[in-house]
């Protein structure tokens, strides 16, 4: 009878267990799944703004005359189709995504630093941030990358 008693408990541990690890398993792979669709939102408002970029002027309607630390998100025209920035935040299925701007300053080699160089007015560094909402817990992906004046 004993015997019986011990078994089921192995058996029972053994279950737990196993559906324990299940259970974590599953977790993972839904955290996966959302960092990679994060990381792609990332990436297209990344290459949205390269596009913006390249089809306006640098200090006229371009990434020149955008307001510095302000939140934006790229915005697809209809006619012609076009990539345009708008204030504020983008929500996308359960993802909320922005961009900022920040500007840019150099030191006298021309390297890119983050405090004591000179003003470049024809570089910004770029950020996507894009953000989510899991289990009560907030996940983020953060894209950085420099655009320059190109046509200058």
């Amino acid at each position: 009878m004993i015997d019986i008693l011990v078994v089921i408990a192995i058996i029972v541990n053994v279950l737990v267990t196993l559906l324990g690890l299940t259970s974590f398993s599953l977790g993972i792979s839904t955290l996966i799944r959302q960092t990679t669709q994060a990381n792609n939102i990332a990436q297209e408002t990344i290459e949205a703004v390269r596009n913006f970029r390249d089809g306006t002027t640098w200090d006229v309607d371009g990434l020149g005359t955008l307001a510095m630390s302000t939140d934006y998100y790229p915005q697809a025209t209809s006619s012609p189709l076009e990539w345009q920035l708008a204030q504020g935040t983008e929500t996308i299925d359960s993802f909320s995504r922005k961009v900022v701007f920040e500007d840019v300053m150099r030191d006298l080699n021309s390297n890119i630093v983050e405090s004591g160089g000179n003003y470049d007015p024809n570089t910004k560094k770029i950020i996507a941030n894009v953000s989510w909402q899991e289990k009560g817990r907030t996940h983020q992906v953060e894209i950085n990358t420099y655009l320059t004046n190109w046509r200058q």
